[in-house]
């Protein structure tokens, strides 16, 4: 029987050992274990009582909290006893409290662990006086949920004398049943609130309403070592460089990132296309800047300045174009001192470009045509305030795509 016994010990400690989840009995429910005993006690050399006998038992216990509870165990075993004093049929009753610790468990199966203590009492049949033993157990048991309040229950222990020493097993196995409802366990801790309890989150400093894996860290689709919530380029290719914004780099910026750029280096502002290439005109454009001139002048008036930028900005926007910057007069004075008055008008423009506006020098030029090309007559103010302009020509070619 004892083989047996310890046979049914290591069944039940290995089955404990490989639960992962469950709670059972819950926090603040009664319970009532009936069931039989199998007892054969540390006093059975003084007493006689030396077979391991079985009898019934019951235990009534109480849910702590979600690990503890506290239960109070009374059995009888009815064994043979052979000692000084006589030999015949006896009883032995127990009477012990216990406190129970629940394990990890999974799939239906709660294992737990206890240890307490007790008197046991020995009834001599009238042979002599009856005689009392206090002992301590402990022990390593399971429940096996069958519904939400009946499970199966077995347990074995060790059990010891305050008198006698020595280590006895004692077994019990039987149904339990629950009375109330059960008091769902608190929560794990999760500091971050990101669904993963603290002792499995290895990211615990998530931001609000960031998407988690399982173990609390961020997702980072891209592989790109920046998260998605701080993502603002979440589709880049794998094995390309990026910034903290995890986007990658584009060192002209032209829009186009540099692992796509085939044409690196662009000027600020210019066009370009998907390859980050330059789009190119197809055919000549002359700009009308509308820069007018005080008669025997050619200083730039401040109020033609946004004409001057609008070229400026069609300049940059295509970078391989070329422009003439042409002067013009009125017709009065001698037409050679006007041919003068009108290439400094387009040289002043000329400089103001490349001086103040940042055009390369190789891209202008600027010529003087003097009272030969008006756009109004000059025979009225108003015509005259007209002739004296300055206009740009600008040429390029397109680039055709196959």
């Amino acid at each position: 029987m004892k083989r047996i016994f310890w046979a049914v010990a290591l069944f039940l400690c290995a089955g404990a050992a490989a639960a992962d989840e469950h709670n059972n009995p819950g926090k603040g429910q009664f319970y009532i274990s009936v069931g039989g005993v199998g007892y054969e006690g540390p006093a059975a050399s003084r007493t006689g009582y030396d077979d391991f006998e079985v009898g019934p038992g019951i235990i009534i216990g109480y849910g702590l909290s979600d690990h503890w509870s506290v239960e109070a165990l009374g059995a009888r075993v009815e064994s043979d006893f052979d000692n000084r004093y006589g030999s015949g049929e006896g009883d032995v009753d127990l009477r012990w409290l216990d406190f129970v610790y629940k394990l990890p468990a999974g799939e239906g199966w709660q294992p737990f662990l206890l240890f307490g203590g007790g008197r046991s009492e020995y009834d001599f049949d009238d042979v002599r006086e009856d005689a009392k033993d206090n002992q301590f157990n402990a022990g390593v048991g399971l429940y096996r949920e069958l519904n939400d309040f009946l499970s199966l229950r077995a347990d074995v222990r060790g059990v010891t004398s305050t008198k006698e020493g020595g280590l006895e097993p004692m077994a019990f196995v039987g149904l339990t049943g629950f009375i109330g409802e059960r008091r769902a366990p608190a929560p794990p801790p999760d500091s971050d609130g990101d669904g993963v309890p603290n002792g499995a989150d290895k990211c615990p400093t998530t931001p609000p309403g960031r998407v988690v894996d399982a173990d609390g860290c961020e997702l980072d689709s891209d592989g790109d070592g920046v998260v998605d919530g701080d993502d603002q380029c979440p589709d880049t290719p794998a094995g390309v460089a990026v910034d903290a914004n995890g986007c990658p780099p584009d060192s002209d910026g032209d829009g186009v990132p540099d692992y796509l750029d085939e044409c690196p280096g662009s000027e600020a502002g210019a066009k370009v296309d998907e390859k980050g290439c330059y789009i190119e005109l197809e055919e000549e454009v002359t700009i009308d800047m509308n820069i007018e001139f005080e008669t025997d002048k050619a200083e730039i008036r401040p109020d033609h300045i946004s004409e001057l930028s609008r070229a400026v900005n069609f300049l940059r926007q295509y970078p391989t174009t070329n422009a003439v910057i042409e002067g013009h007069t009125d017709s009065d004075g001698a037409a050679s001192y006007n041919q003068s008055l009108s290439e400094r008008r387009a040289k002043a423009v000329y400089d103001y470009m490349i001086q103040e506006a940042g055009i390369r020098a190789n891209r202008l030029d600027w010529a003087g045509y003097g009272e030969t090309q008006p756009i109004a007559s000059n025979e009225t103010a108003d015509g005259k305030q007209r002739n004296r302009r300055v206009t740009a020509v600008v040429s390029g070619t397109h680039k055709v795509r196959q």
